[in-house]
């Protein structure tokens, strides 16, 4: 009965020290799930940049191939106007 009893002992000392080292421990259980949850984050930010990759690879293209796009940007982004054009401005009103 008394070798039973610290054989007992025994295993419940053994896997308390094995759970003490793996649970919070640099290679554990919460390290892997840590690096595991960071793995889904990149992945996501992965294929952020992959699309936003594209949709540049796309604009690129279109810079230097299409008149009427660069034409179109240099409007918008430089607020320049093409020969001819009407400008309307508007005042905003006191109430």
């Amino acid at each position: 009965m008394n070798i039973s009893r610290s054989i007992v002992l025994g295993f419940i000392v053994m896997i308390s020290l094995v759970l003490i080292f793996t649970v919070p421990g640099g290679k554990g259980l919460i390290r892997g799930y840590q690096l595991h949850q960071e793995l889904l984050s990149l992945k996501q930010n992965n294929a952020s940049l992959q699309k936003k990759n594209v949709a540049l690879t796309q604009e690129a293209t279109m810079l230097k191939e299409n008149m009427a796009y660069i034409e179109h940007v240099i409007i918008q982004e430089m607020n320049l106007v093409k020969p001819g054009d009407l400008i309307v401005v508007f005042k905003k009103t006191k109430k």
